[in-house]
C-alpha cells in the first residue's frame, strides 16, 4: 500500500447511500498502480447538507470527487465552470478542484458508452430501448442520440418522467425519442433503474421480452449481481449479447482519473483493474 502522508491529496466520492460504492477500491488501486499520491474514500451525504458538502470539499482543498445518486443534478449548481457536455447531458458526476474553481463533468454516459463498444455492441444505426427514466437514463439518451441511434424509445412505470425525458432530448439536441414500444424488435435493451439490484435479486423491471430475437443486445447498469433477472431473461428469449454494470464502472472510474490526476492511463488499465480489483 502506497504512504498516506502529508503531500497526499484527496480526492472522495459523495452520495447517499455511498458505502456499497467500489470506487474507493478503484481510484486507489489505480493511484498505487501509477505511483501517484492521492488517497480515495467515500462521504455519505444528505441532500440537504449537499451545498455545505461542497463548500467543505473547496475549502479543504480536496483535488476531486465524483458524485452519485442522489444529487447529479443538483451539484451542477455549486460548479464555478461546467463542461459544455455535461451542461449538454444535464449532470455531473466529476467535480476537479483547479486552484479552488470547481469544474464539472460528466463520465457516466461515455463510459457506458465505451463499455458497450469493448463487448463490440453498436449503437449508431440501431434500435435501442431503454427501461427506465432516472438520472442514469437522461445522459445516456443524449449521448446515444449525438452518437447516431436510429431510434431511442424510453419505457418506464411513470409515463410523465419518460415524457419529460423524451422533451430534455427533444430540447437539447432535436432528437424525437418515442416513450411507447411501437417495434416489434429492438437492436439493444438497457435496464438504467436500480430494480434486481443486490440484495433484492429477484426483481425485473420488464415483464415482456418479446422484442428479443438472436439479434438483440441488452446490457443492465447494474453490476451486482454478475448477473440479473433483466438479462438472464434476455439470454433466454435469445439475445446474442448481455452486458453487466462492471464495465461502465471502470471504465466511467478511468475517465474521471484522468481528469482528477492529469495522468493518461496505459493501454491494459482496465484489465487490471477488472482482474486486481473486481475478481474478474
Amino acid at each position: 500500500m502506497f504512504e498516506i502522508n502529508g503531500h497526499t491529496k484527496q480526492l472522495a466520492i459523495i452520495g447517499d447511500p455511498v458505502e456499497h460504492s467500489f470506487s474507493p477500491q478503484m481510484h486507489n488501486y489505480i493511484s498505487e498502480r501509477m505511483g501517484n499520491n492521492y488517497v480515495y474514500t467515500a462521504l455519505e451525504v444528505k441532500p440537504e447538507h449537499l451545498g455545505d458538502a461542497v463548500r467543505g470539499f473547496r475549502a479543504m482543498n480536496f483535488a476531486g470527487m465524483n458524485i452519485t445518486a442522489p444529487h447529479k443534478f443538483e451539484v451542477m449548481q455549486y460548479m464555478d465552470e461546467i463542461s459544455e457536455q455535461a451542461r449538454q447531458f444535464g449532470s455531473v458526476n466529476t467535480c476537479v478542484n483547479r486552484g479552488g474553481r470547481l469544474y464539472g463533468y460528466n463520465t457516466d454516459a461515455h463510459g457506458f458508452y465505451k463499455s458497450l463498444l469493448r463487448e463490440g455492441i453498436a449503437v449508431k444505426g440501431k434500435d435501442i430501448l431503454i427501461v427506465g427514466a432516472g438520472g442514469a437514463t437522461q445522459p445516456v439518451a443524449v449521448l446515444f442520440a449525438l452518437e447516431g441511434a436510429k431510434s431511442i424509445t424510453i419505457m418506464n412505470r411513470t409515463l410523465v418522467n419518460a415524457q419529460r425525458l423524451a422533451a430534455y432530448v427533444q430540447k437539447t439536441v432535436g432528437y424525437t425519442v418515442s416513450v411507447q414500444p411501437a417495434l416489434p424488435r429492438y437492436d439493444l435493451m438497457i435496464n438504467t433503474t436500480s430494480v434486481g439490484m443486490s440484495p433484492n435479486v429477484e426483481g425485473c423491471p420488464l415483464a415482456d421480452f418479446s422484442f428479443v430475437d438472436e439479434n438483440t443486445a441488452a446490457a443492465d447498469m447494474i453490476y451486482n449481481p454478475e448477473e440479473t433477472v433483466f438479462l438472464r431473461r434476455a439470454r433466454e428469449h435469445g439475445a446474442w449479447k448481455t452486458v453487466n454494470g462492471l464495465g461502465m464502472l471502470i471504465y466511467q472510474g478511468m475517465i474521471a482519473y484522468e481528469l482528477f490526476t492529469g495522468t493518461t492511463l496505459p493501454d491494459g488499465m482496465y484489465d487490471d483493474i477488472a482482474r486486481e480489483v473486481f475478481g474478474k
